[in-house]
């Protein structure tokens, strides 16, 4: 056996794990026949994003190194991922995270191109970069987990997503880290309400608000440097995935997202393994 075909396994079983504990349904709706389950769906989905290709390359080329024998066709598979419900990518990221509590946690945004085009037919039509208007992705982190995100087609104000990313966390953190495109008081104000802190340095010329006057008076730089959690993560996405998405619509661009994310979570859960089981071999 090879050594890549073991850790193909690893993933693989993984994979199984997370679905059963998300306890995805065998079927997502009861409308018409039915030759395969939305866990096959599900499992198809994931491994697709994880091997970079495209559909037809992954059903013709890359799933004998997975032993699967029977596979949906091609437009099967597309139209599920179109059709994936939010609650169920929101369920298999807050599982693949595995992390039930945390000292700190991150909120941080960034932006996601919805093309890929070479430089050269950039200079040649000369135009600036982006060509197209990028996506916005808010991600709640902690440690070197993913615990939720959204992503948006548009661009909004950083606020708007807290109370959507807090609500979709599996858990969270007793001390939260934001930048300064997250300071308002009734950000603070929600954050107190749930019993835990947040630190978010006051923008210049801060008057208002008694949690930006606290903020403003008594910073903790100490604190505020576990912020970078949420740079870790957002920059192990893009090196691994890239800094776009190849899907054209907005559901399949979720989607896709939503597969890097879990993908990432698992990856880290995959090298902690390895290190711990490294650690018992030297002892």
């Amino acid at each position: 056996m090879y050594p890549t075909m073991k850790k193909k396994k690893s993933l693989l079983q993984k994979i199984n794990g997370l679905i059963r504990q998300a306890r995805v349904p065998s079927y997502l709706h009861h409308f018409g026949p039915k030759k395969f389950t939305s866990i096959q769906h599900t499992k198809c989905w994931l491994l697709k994003e994880k091997l970079r290709c495209s559909w037809d390359n992954f059903v013709e080329d890359h799933i004998q190194y997975y032993n699967v024998e029977k596979i949906p066709e091609v437009s099967t598979l597309k139209k599920f991922v179109k059709r994936l419900p939010f609650w169920l990518k929101s369920m298999l990221v807050a599982c693949s995270s595995n992390i039930e509590s945390a000292d700190y946690g991150a909120l941080d945004s960034t932006g996601l191109s919805r093309t890929n085009a070479s430089q050269h037919y950039v200079k040649r039509i000369d135009r600036k970069n982006p060509i197209k208007k990028s996506l916005k992705l808010s991600l709640y982190t902690a440690r070197n987990y993913i615990l939720s995100f959204r992503l948006r087609s548009e661009w909004r104000g950083d606020t708007k997503d807290v109370a959507y990313l807090l609500k979709n966390s599996p858990s969270i953190p007793l001390v939260n880290c934001m930048d300064k495109g997250y300071d308002a008081n009734y950000i603070h104000k929600f954050f107190r309400e749930l019993e835990v802190y947040s630190i978010i340095p006051a923008r210049k010329g801060c008057r208002r608000g008694n949690y930006r006057k606290e903020m403003r008076d008594f910073f903790d730089y100490a604190q505020y440097w576990e912020r970078n959690c949420a740079e870790w993560n957002n920059s192990s996405l893009k090196r691994v995935f890239g800094d776009y998405v190849k899907s054209h619509m907005f559901r399949t661009q979720h989607s896709e997202v939503a597969a890097r994310i879990i993908l990432h979570n698992l990856k880290v859960v995959l090298l902690r393994l390895f290190h711990v089981s490294r650690l018992y071999s030297n002892l």
